[in-house]
């Protein structure tokens, strides 16, 4: 199995310590302004900025800034969120799981009290970028059917989009081809126009006001690949044109897109189970999260009773951290992929507060739906269905 191969191809990096890779950190006053703190976003080409109270790290970035209003006068406190802290002691598939979960690019180190440095998502792919993976290909680690928005329409639209749907991408459709693709970073200058744009903006048309329509904004930079293409090649890309994301192209034709978190993706923390299960953003804060892996990897061992081609599980949990207003904040996002041999992947995705009770849902459905698939596959022939006329012939 594929994801078995890649985790053991990977195994050396999930076991190093995260200390090798420490940043520096960009640490923000928690009493500015937003615009002061996009400012600073700006001035250092940077995603995520910290800061340390008393003995609790919180962060903002990029795409939580987009549901500023008013920015020059609004205070960034309503935009902080708490996030779990690294020590260079840490093994880099903890730091993977962290960017993952939180949905960010940097994760901070603390020692002695101190915010010391960050372990950032670009770094890790560089010490990827540094194996063999030319075995491992764009169709593996792809997200299929990106959402895309047309040139036509305004930057206040992207901009809902990307607060919605927790995307810092969106391709640029022109004439049924993507043209660019518009980020948050570009979303978020147009809130603050005054500000300078940041070397990230290279090769990009300046922003203007979010009723402005997205036309030629956005960057022309991003790199593209074939479904086919391998994991090396991706990264050497992406790391070249200095950008978070690879446009996955067939004939012209979109087909997915591949961004920072996809490839962390492959750092997946393996729990120990009957069928393989593998997961991604399993948050550091849930007291009882070896109850839940056990509880699932029971589920997986009941279905597979009924079910018997389940070769793998893989658990996505995403956390919803957008500004103080949105009333989905701090809600769990889980996406399961079943692997079987003889078909498509089955998805099953859920949401809710209670990460225990997401995972009960969840499995209620896979127990239903692969249930139905097992009664329709295993279904006798009516051929071999012996009747008591055969049996007074014979």
């Amino acid at each position: 199995m594929i994801t078995e191969t890649i985790y053991e191809h990977l195994k050396d990096i999930y076991n190093s310590k995260v200390g090798p890779l420490v940043s520096p950190a960009i640490e923000i006053d928690p009493s500015s302004t937003v615009s002061q703190v996009m400012s600073v976003i700006s001035k250092n080409d940077t995603y995520d900025v910290f800061c340390l109270e008393g003995n609790s790290v919180f962060t903002t970035n990029v795409r939580s800034l987009l549901a500023g209003k008013n920015i020059s006068n609004m205070k960034i406190r309503p935009f902080l969120s708490p996030i779990h802290s690294l020590t260079k002691d840490d093994l880099i598939q903890k730091a993977a799981n962290t960017i993952a979960h939180y949905r960010i690019r940097a994760v901070p180190v603390l020692e002695n009290n101190k915010i010391v440095g960050c372990i950032t998502a670009k770094s890790i792919i560089e010490l990827l970028s540094k194996k063999d993976n030319r075995w491992i290909n764009a169709n593996l680690i792809l997200s299929k059917n990106p959402i895309t928005i047309k040139s036509s329409e305004l930057l206040a639209t992207a901009r809902r989009l990307m607060i919605s749907k927790r995307i810092d991408h969106l391709p640029v459709i022109d004439k049924n081809s993507v043209r660019q693709v518009l980020t948050s970073y570009h979303v978020l200058q147009s809130l603050n126009p005054e500000e300078r744009i940041g070397k990230r903006s290279l090769g990009m048309t300046k922003v203007g006001n979010l009723g402005a329509r997205i036309g030629n904004m956005g960057s022309t930079r991003i790199p593209r690949c074939l479904p086919s293409d391998n994991l090396n090649t991706i990264i050497r890309s992406m790391l070249d044109t200095n950008t978070t994301c690879c446009l996955v192209s067939l004939w012209d034709k979109l087909q997915g897109i591949i961004t920072y978190r996809d490839i962390l993706s492959l750092l997946a923390a393996k729990i120990e189970s009957e069928i393989p299960l593998y997961v991604v953003g399993m948050p550091e804060e849930q007291k009882n999260v070896d109850l839940i892996t056990s509880k699932f990897s029971n589920t997986l061992k009941r279905i597979q009773n009924v079910y018997s081609e389940i070769q793998e599980a893989r658990v996505s949990i995403k956390k919803q951290r957008s500004g103080s207003k949105d009333r989905r904040e701090g809600m769990y996002e889980v996406s399961i992929m079943i692997v079987t041999p003889h078909y498509a992947p089955f998805i099953f995705k859920e949401s809710g507060w209670d990460l225990g009770k997401v995972f009960e849902t969840l499995s209620q459905k896979m127990r239903r739906t692969l249930s139905k698939r097992s009664n329709r596959r295993f279904k006798p022939s009516i051929r071999k269905i012996e009747t008591p006329g055969l049996l007074e012939s014979l």
